[in-house]
């Protein structure tokens, strides 16, 4: 479908921490969840961006490629798999050209695009918000159990490369019922992945501000680094001990 474009929001021509080397990061516009802690509202609401076609998204990579050469391309958001069938034509064409393409995604949706993106996809990034179904509804005002688990677990049988993203927000996802939990579901899956912990943080409270928006998580501090390590013991006990790293902001 070369008429076929995406709505994506911004571009980060030199990215570093969404995925392995330097990479052009894809922000694409719209997200089906209502996160309270989201660092990007203005992203997610998906009312603002620029469309490009497939081909205008490989050819913007390809003015900055000589630097990508241990990098390569990131879908982000906003959550990509709502813009699914753009994202499948984007992949496509990128891994024509030998382009490493990664996914940073909550696989909240496009479960339809999930099977045929995965030849194309080198590394998927998924975020669980949180493991168990009440706290999931809280945080996303959607509930975790029917849709992305299901879908963490079918694409994990596929043997891809996975990456398990997971905030540690005080008060919220750090206590042992949550962390319990997420250590069993990962422990069930077939092919056990690595779990990289994310510090929460207030950084992006001012764009809610900017939207004339409230934030309901006002007053939850930024996630120390003892706050993280404790979550990692936590996790370690429960059986959890392939980390990526222990300590990094979100997002």
């Amino acid at each position: 479908m070369s008429g076929l474009k995406g709505l994506i929001h911004s571009i980060e021509a030199f990215g570093t921490v969404d995925g392995p080397g330097v990479r052009m990061v894809l922000f694409l516009a719209g997200c089906p969840m209502k996160c309270l802690f989201c660092h990007n509202p203005e992203i997610a609401a998906g009312d603002e961006g620029q469309f490009y076609t497939p081909q205008q998204v490989l050819d913007r990579y390809n003015k900055n490629k000589f630097f990508y050469q241990a990098g390569g391309l990131t879908f982000s958001g906003g959550e990509p798999l709502l813009q699914g069938e753009f994202v499948s034509q984007c992949v496509r064409l990128l891994k024509e050209n030998k382009v490493h393409v990664a996914m940073d995604t909550s696989l909240c949706c496009g479960e339809q695009w999930v099977e045929g993106l995965i030849p194309g996809v080198d590394l998927w990034m998924v975020s669980i918000k949180a493991a168990t179904a009440e706290m999931h509804q809280k945080l996303t005002g959607q509930s975790n159990a029917a849709i992305i688990m299901n879908n963490i677990i079918s694409l994990n049988r596929s043997q891809v490369k996975m990456l398990i993203r997971y905030v540690i927000i005080p008060g919220y996802t750090d206590d042992e019922k949550e962390l319990s939990k997420l250590a069993e579901f990962i422990k069930t899956l077939p092919f056990v992945p690595p779990l990289e912990l994310l510090a929460y943080h207030t950084m992006g409270v001012h764009k809610w501000r900017n939207l004339d928006l409230i934030y309901c998580l006002a007053g939850v501090p930024d996630a120390t680094e003892q706050d993280v390590e404790r979550a990692r013991e936590i996790l370690r006990v429960n059986g959890i001990s392939d980390f990526v790293l222990c300590y990094r902001n979100q997002g």
